[in-house]
C-alpha cells in the first residue's frame, strides 16, 4: 500500500484517492445505471457494494493503479472516478479510465477537466511517457474531453465493441508530454 493518498486540487475539483470507506450506494448506483454505464465495460457485470468495495481495495494496495474519485465542492460531492493503470512500468505507459456518474454534473467540463489533472500527475509525479484511452465512437462527448485535454486520435476501429444499440466503434487515443505542454501553453 502507498504510504500516503494523493490529492489533487484545482479551481473547480478536488480528485482524491479513494478507499473503501468511499463506496456508497451512490457510486454502487452510477455503475449499475444504464445511462452512465452504457460506454463502460463494468456494465456487462451487476456491480454490489461488495464488489464495488474490492475493486476499491484492490486499486489503493496496488503500486501501478490510481483510482481518484472526482470530488466538486470543495471535496465534499462526489461526482464520479477517474483511474489511471495499470502502469506498464517496462515502458512507462498506462491507460485512462473515466466515469462521470452524478448525471447533473454531466456537460461542465469536469471531464475534461479531470483529464488533464491525472495527466499532469502522470507525466510530472508518476514519470509516465505515453498516457492512452479508448472512446466508443458514439460517445462524442468523452472524445472531445480527451482532445480538449491534448490527446489525439491513434486507431479507429469499425464495429470494434458491443454497445446498447449493437455493434459500435472504437476511438484509441494517447498523450504525450509534449501533446501536453504545447496545449498548457496555448
Amino acid at each position: 500500500m502507498r504510504a500516503t493518498s494523493t490529492i489533487l486540487k484545482s479551481k473547480t475539483l478536488t480528485l482524491k484517492e479513494l478507499k473503501s470507506s468511499d463506496v456508497t450506494q451512490q457510486y454502487v448506483d452510477w455503475l449499475n445505471d444504464p445511462d452512465v454505464n452504457k460506454y463502460l465495460e463494468s456494465r456487462f457485470t451487476y456491480q454490489d457494494n461488495k464488489k464495488v468495495t474490492e475493486f476499491v481495495k484492490a486499486c489503493q494496495y496496488s503500486e501501478v493503479c490510481f483510482l481518484f474519485g472526482i470530488f466538486i465542492e470543495d471535496g465534499t460531492r462526489h461526482i464520479g472516478n477517474i483511474k489511471i493503470g495499470p502502469i506498464n512500468t517496462h515502458h512507462n505507459y498506462a491507460a485512462i479510465g473515466l466515469v462521470i456518474g452524478d448525471k447533473d454534473s454531466w456537460g461542465k467540463g469536469f471531464a475534461s477537466k479531470a483529464i488533464s489533472m491525472i495527466t499532469e500527475f502522470s507525466f510530472k509525479q508518476l514519470k509516465l511517457v505515453k498516457i492512452m484511452a479508448g472512446c466508443y465512437g458514439a460517445n462524442i462527448g468523452s472524445k472531445k474531453a480527451f482532445e480538449k485535454s491534448g490527446y489525439r486520435v491513434e486507431g479507429f476501429f469499425r464495429s470494434h465493441v458491443e454497445s446498447t444499440n449493437g455493434r459500435d466503434d472504437l476511438w484509441e487515443m494517447s498523450c504525450f508530454e509534449s501533446d501536453f505542454s504545447l496545449l498548457k501553453h496555448k
